[in-house]
């Protein structure tokens, strides 16, 4: 009981922070927008006796407030102050709009020696923005795209050539020299869209051929360059938020100089040169035509800098416009990158069109919701005829002969005569496959796949009781619906103790669209008590113990943004007091006192439920599988576990709940925010092991911790049995700093800051850290990282100040446009 009382003082803390209390707090909030009603991103709001906050990037900003009247400011580069007096009783709106500080601006334009009618024009354009993004209420279009990258490789890259081959399903034979090495998408959509947040589209056609990460829209949520938005986020070019040279700061960020002007069909329209006024990681620089008397865009050519890019060394946006329906609307957009490694170079281009534009259409209540994507069941299916009807742009000589290269290919490659001649070739015993590549059978007409591991990855010199030997095979089957079944097993054993250990598991994934598998396990191995163990406990043999484990697991997507997942783990643990272990490993780590666990041996069953939930969550429905692509709110979770004592001979009795937040915030051209924030509590510890405990870990000597799973300086690990208050920020400002560094923005490097609040009544330790880092990204081939050198400085109780240097290689994976952590 004197736990659940401390789990639910922590509980009421953690509410107490993150949720409004309606009879102590009131709650202010509005919007900040220009006079145009356009948002504004990074106001600071500010109360006149302390305390305030900024803007999001949608201009929305949120205080709590005890009843009272405040004096606030609002304050903005490029803007008048706005100061006002409100009276907050009960839950208030305030919405404000900015006027544009002349002054400012004309500090800025004074640069420029001579008059320059560029900057004249730009304004115009500006102040138009918001009649061109008010011409409908609502719109559809379809789109036409192609979407490639040509690929070249020397000599040198042969051997990188063949592995990446072997890895490629669809590649099974060897382009000639006369067919192009291309990656290719095609696709037609249908597009709706209402303003502000409503969007939906449909995949009518789509063809794919080679690798798809690397290539453009692929689905037309990849990309919005709407120069007209005051900022523009792209997640496949890389962290940051560019600043569109019209927004409404545009004159803060850009400089501009008008080139000449020119008619196209007796009308008038001038070509403006647009430069970044300082280099910098988040602006564009190249030309802008724009109407005369309208001052509307006619055509754009932007580029974006390298520096701010991940994968891609350079980026191209051109795009044109046209009247359709009295509206003026975009109609063909065109992106050119480049990837480059010592050995091999893509030039990727994707060519889209806008075509068939209707507007202020009638939708039914819930047309615009959760699912802004549909792919059509026979989207994938589509025949030679039916592209050669639909495709405006014909296709250039190389594309034709790829593509009816590849057709070809797959007419062949399908069949079940090449399928049986590819398996038999696949499926060959060879000295290689039996040595260090591993042997697979596969039949791909039935699309089973056994794979076999190699004799050297038999040998084990180094884990725990001395040399081992092990060997596992695998069983997966993938079903035309995308159901997959996956079985492995494996064995292993010691020559010094003569053991043999092994086990059994089965993952069936069962329902794509709703993400639901269930996984069987059955294994006697060598388990860890702490499973997020410090480098420094990796060998240390008290953190290992014997176990034979059956486990039962289901998850499954209740509803959209909604998860749920039990499981039921049944264990027998014996400690490792009789196991021999190998006297040298100890002499050549100098750790001749290193003696394991010991606990009796007994029997454990839990019982685990967990709850995740992600409001709002967005998600393109393919016909076989659900696609997630995030959502602005937080996720929540709960998770939930109890010991069941006398189950299956289990003699442990616990019961444990946690409760948690997190998120991950695009704050514009400021950066991106994550935190997590957990509440735990073992509500009962009546018979416990220490491998039921839950861990605080330690920080390690010179390994940065991944900022929101851990803490960087605590002394050492120590177990949690009573209520906890966790919580973790960082914030990556993606170069918003550094960029404006002399002699530092060269080097594209970026920094980073945060920290965490751990708070354990029961040992009455109370912990705050406080990091900051520089980063810089570096390549190897095609593969992104990121090297991070990290500076900590913490407090806590019983440990007093704390301080050191440490660092991180964090991976970026290109398949979802994002780093590992």
């Amino acid at each position: 009981m004197h736990s659940l009382k401390k789990a639910i003082l922590i509980l009421s803390l953690f509410c107490f922070f993150y949720s409004a209390k309606a009879q102590e707090y009131n709650l202010l909030r509005g919007y900040v927008t220009d006079t145009l009603a356009t948002p504004l991103p990074g106001v600071v709001v500010r109360l006149k006796n302390g305390g305030g906050t900024t803007t999001d990037e949608a201009g929305r900003y949120e205080l709590r407030l005890e009843t009272g009247v405040y004096r606030l400011s609002f304050q903005y580069i490029g803007f008048k102050t706005v100061t006002l007096d409100q009276l907050v009783e009960g839950n208030t709106t305030l919405n404000v709009a900015m006027e544009v500080d002349e002054n400012q601006l004309q500090t800025v334009n004074i640069l420029n020696k001579r008059k320059d009618f560029s900057y004249e024009i730009i304004r115009n354009t500006i102040a138009e923005k918001e009649k061109y993004q008010n011409q409908f209420t609502n719109q559809r279009r379809t789109i036409y795209v192609k979407s490639k990258e040509t690929n070249t490789t020397t000599a040198n890259a042969e051997d990188d050539k063949k592995a990446e081959d072997k890895n490629t399903v669809e590649q099974v034979t060897k382009i000639k020299d006369s067919i192009p090495d291309l990656n290719y998408f095609e696709g037609k959509f249908t597009q709706d869209i209402q303003p502000p947040r409503g969007f939906k589209q449909v995949k009518e056609a789509a063809k794919k051929i080679g690798r798809q990460y690397s290539l453009l829209y692929t689905n037309t949520t990849d990309a919005d360059f709407n120069f007209y938005d005051n900022l523009i986020f792209v997640k496949k070019l890389g962290d940051n938020s560019y600043v569109s040279p019209l927004s409404t700061t545009a004159f803060i960020s850009y400089k501009y100089k008008l080139l000449g002007s020119d008619f196209d069909d007796g009308k008038k329209y001038y070509r403006v040169q647009v430069k970044p006024r300082k280099l910098g990681n988040a602006l564009f620089s190249g030309e802008l035509h724009i109407w005369d008397e309208s001052w509307t865009l006619k055509y754009v050519n932007l580029s974006v800098p390298k520096r701010s890019l991940i994968l891609y060394n350079s980026f191209t946006i051109e795009q044109w416009y046209t009247s359709a329906k009295g509206k003026w609307v975009l109609a063909q957009e065109q992106l050119q990158w480049e990837i480059k490694t010592k050995s091999s170079q893509s030039i990727g281009e994707a060519k889209v069109l806008f075509q068939d534009y209707s507007f202020d259409s009638t939708y039914t209540k819930r047309f615009f919701n959760a699912e802004v994507g549909i792919t059509q069941d026979s989207a994938y299916d589509r025949d030679t005829s039916y592209w050669s009807t639909i495709r405006p742009v014909p296709l250039t000589t190389d594309e034709s002969k790829f593509i009816a290269y590849k057709d070809s290919i797959y007419r062949i490659t399908t069949s079940e005569e090449y399928l049986d001649s590819l398996d038999s070739a696949f499926n060959k015993l060879t000295i290689p496959n039996l040595l260090w590549d591993g042997q697979g059978i596969i039949n791909r007409d039935k699309k089973v796949l056994w794979t076999f591991d190699p004799l050297l990855a038999m040998i084990n010199p180094i884990p725990i009781g001395g040399f081992r030997m092990r060997y596992s095979m695998s069983y997966a089957k993938t079903f035309d619906s995308r159901k997959r079944l996956y079985i492995s097993p494996n064995l292993n054993y010691g020559f010094r103790n003569n053991d043999l250990k092994g086990g059994l598991g089965v993952n069936y994934l069962y329902n794509p669209k709703k993400l639901a598998r269930v996984n069987v396990a059955y294994y006697n191995d060598f388990s860890a008590v702490n499973n997020f163990a410090t480098i420094q406990d990796i060998f240390s043999r008290a953190n290992f113990y014997e176990t034979n484990t059956l486990r039962l697991f289901h998850s499954f997507e209740v509803l959209n943004g909604l998860y749920f997942s039990s499981s039921l783990s049944s264990n027998i643990r014996r400690p490792l007091t009789d196991f021999e272990f190998n006297p040298q490993f100890d002499s050549s780590f100098n750790n001749t006192n290193n003696p394991p666990i010991a606990f009796q041996t007994n029997g454990s069953s839990v019982i685990r439920v967990g709850l995740s939930y992600t409001p709002k969550q967005l998600y393109i429905q393919e016909p076989k599988e659900k696609i997630v692509l995030g959502s602005s709110w937080p996720t929540f979770t709960l998770f939930y576990e109890q010991a069941v004592p006398n189950l299956l001979n289990a003699t442990t009795d616990f019961k444990y709940i946690e409760v948690g937040m997190n998120q991950t915030v695009n704050l514009g051209i400021f950066g991106t925010s994550s935190y997590d924030i957990k509440v735990g509590s073992f509500l009962d510890t009546t018979a416990m092991l220490p491998m039921d405990f839950k861990y605080q870990r330690g920080g390690d000597n010179y390994f940065f911790i991944p900022p929101l799973f851990g803490y960087q300086l605590i002394d050492s690990t120590f177990p949690v049995f009573n209520a906890y208050f966790e919580s973790h920020y960082n914030h990556e400002f993606n170069g918003f700093i550094t960029s404006k560094i002399p002699g530092i923005k060269q080097l594209n490097i970026k920094l980073s800051a945060g920290g965490g609040i751990l708070y354990v009544p029961e040992r009455n330790f109370r912990y705050a850290e406080l990091h900051t880092g520089a980063s810089r990204v570096f390549r190897i081939g095609r593969e992104r990282f990121k090297l991070g050198v990290h500076y900590v400085v913490s407090q806590g109780d019983n440990q007093g100040f704390r301080s050191g240097i440490k660092f991180l290689i964090t991976p970026y994976n290109a398949a979802n446009s994002s780093w590992a952590f």
